[in-house]
């Protein structure tokens, strides 16, 4: 043990006892077991996420691509540009009517 431990009893109003405390030194108190249990915990939820993230990207993806509209084959583009470049925009809706 790194340090002395204290005893320290007191009367708790509360249920009429007699409690006896012990004052844990500070380094002692700090000092924790090794993380393993934590890591594995940390480590099985992460590669669980990548599992179950898999999937939904590939689907995610399929979805999208079907419900995404085809592009217009070049052959179907029609230019909407004046003809020239002195034609009003006014001229120029006229034409379309």
């Amino acid at each position: 043990m790194a340090g002395r431990m204290e005893t320290d009893t007191r009367w708790e109003k509360a249920d009429n006892k007699l409690h006896r405390e012990e004052a844990v030194p500070a380094v002692e108190a700090k000092q924790g077991r090794s993380g393993m249990r934590i890591l594995t915990v940390l480590v099985t939820a992460f590669v669980l996420a990548f599992i179950v993230w898999i999937p939904v990207e590939i689907w995610g993806n399929n979805k999208g691509e079907q419900a995404a509209p085809k592009p217009p084959a070049p052959s179907q583009i029609t230019s909407t540009a004046p003809k020239s470049s002195n034609e009003t925009p006014a001229e120029i809706e006229a034409q379309h009517r």
